[in-house]
């Protein structure tokens, strides 16, 4: 059955297997044996050749011995120059020999020289470009097959070298990329972590200071309620106040009349104390006949005397009223005044109230949103602070892969760089250590109080702004 090629699928299966063998076979093979098993097979067919020349020599010499006397001189003959034809072979079946001994070990030592060695060597050089030394001299040795396996060592050297410097030169910037990433992500982890807390506590406040601030509305409310109820009661105040002031000056005004009819009765009492008098006189003179008239006279006097006595009483009592319900009606128009004064007071406590009211109902509302800002602050900051958790971890896991890709680039060495290219432990240190001075501080630890919080940040914000722009 064909595989997608076309070829049976048994034959490809044959064949690789095949090459497998081969394979195998030569990787325990080495290039001396590989010649030594060639010049050994070689010497074996030229040893085998030249005993089967010796053997047929010996063999035809023989062969002309038992003939030889049977065919007189000319046997004889022939005898002599086969025994000098089978010198001649022997010796010339000896040089084959000692040529070819000669040509195996000129084919050893050249194989050795030539092949073998250089092999060697080049298993040396990359034995050392296996340590890591892309710096070392490969010299060239000619156009031949091993020369240009040289030249091939030496181009890929060089093109290595290159890679491993720009490698190197990549992973240097990328550990010192990665551990300013991590210095930063660690730093705003920190900063992240303070942030959160902080807004914890000003939550915390806002929830106080929304549940103070609702009080504030309700005694406000209260107080406005309370305000209006007074300003009503100061109205009725002022109302009553002002019918006291309208009685005061209707009682002032009766006082008043009643001086003028006690003037009046005064008056009338000088007057019939007068005609009295008259009438006494008129009884006087009439004598015995007037004595009656006289008496009446005289009661009437007396009466009008007793009258005008009890009128100037009375006018003074009266007086002496009418100045008290003038002073009353003064201190009752001024109350009345002070009423209408305090019931404007009222009214205007009242507004203020009512303001206060309103401005703490409205600031009651703009706290709940800034309360619910500040909770939706809270948990994206709060979610914010996991991803900076899990970037501070993925930069950390960076760092340490970077720092891992350096020292495995820096075992290289380069052309025209010292032999200890690899930072010690104390110079990485040191590198750490002036990274760290370079990145930004951490901020100094925050304290309960959502002040001095927010102090801490306004005071190091400053100071801080630049190193993050840098970062």
């Amino acid at each position: 059955m064909p595989d997608e090629s076309g070829r049976p699928i048994t034959g490809g299966y044959l064949a690789a297997s095949d090459r497998e063998w081969e394979v195998r076979i030569l990787d325990n093979m080495s290039v001396r044996v590989s010649w030594l098993l060639v010049l050994l097979t070689f010497t074996v067919l030229i040893l085998a050749v030249s005993l089967l020349g010796l053997f047929a020599l010996a063999e035809g010499k023989a062969a002309v011995s038992q003939i030889a006397p049977h065919a007189g001189e000319t046997g004889a003959t022939l005898e002599t120059s086969f025994s000098n034809f089978a010198g001649w072979m022997q010796l010339a079946i000896l040089a084959a020999l000692l040529g070819t001994l000669i040509t195996v070990v000129v084919v050893l030592w050249g194989v050795t020289v030539n092949v073998v060695r250089p092999l060697g060597e080049l298993v040396g050089y990359f034995q050392r470009m296996k340590e890591g030394n892309l710096a070392q001299k490969i010299p060239q040795l000619g156009d031949n097959e091993i020369g240009r396996l040289y030249a091939s060592l030496e181009e890929m050297q060089h093109g290595l070298a290159s890679t491993v410097g720009t490698v190197r030169n990549g992973s240097e910037s990328i550990y010192v990329g990665t551990q300013h990433i991590a210095h930063g992500n660690n730093d705003l982890s920190a900063r992240t972590e303070q942030q959160a807390s902080s807004l914890q506590q000003t939550a915390a406040s806002m929830e106080e200071l929304s549940s103070t601030v609702n009080q504030n509305a309700d005694n406000a409310r209260q107080a406005s309620q309370l305000a209006t109820d007074a300003t009503r009661t100061a109205q009725q105040g002022g109302e009553v106040v002002s019918d006291v002031v309208t009685t005061m000056h209707d009682i002032s005004q009766g006082a008043h009349r009643v001086a003028e009819i006690i003037g009046t009765i005064d008056a009338i009492a000088f007057q019939t104390n007068i005609l009295a008098l008259n009438a006494s006189v008129e009884a006087a003179r009439a004598g015995e006949h007037g004595r009656g008239f006289a008496v009446v006279a005289q009661e009437v006097r007396n009466l009008a005397s007793r009258s005008a006595s009890a009128s100037s009483e009375i006018r003074t009592l009266i007086q002496t009223s009418v100045s008290q319900v003038d002073a009353g009606t003064s201190l009752v128009d001024r109350a009345g005044q002070t009423m209408n004064e305090i019931v404007a007071a009222v009214q205007r406590v009242s507004d203020i109230m009512d303001e206060i009211a309103t401005a703490s109902s409205e600031q009651s509302n703009g706290i709940a949103q800034v309360n619910d800002a500040i909770t939706q602050m809270d948990q994206v900051t709060q979610q914010n602070a996991e991803l900076v958790l899990q970037a501070a971890s993925a930069a950390n896991q960076l760092e340490a892969e970077a720092s891992r890709l350096k020292v495995a680039v820096t075992r290289f060495q380069l052309e025209d760089e010292n032999t200890d290219t690899q930072a010690s432990p104390l110079q990485q240190a040191d590198q750490s250590h002036d990274l760290a001075r370079w990145m930004p501080t951490l901020m100094p630890a925050r304290k309960t109080k959502p002040d001095a919080a927010n102090e801490g940040l306004e005071n190091g914000q400053k100071g801080r702004d630049d190193e993050w722009e840098s970062f």
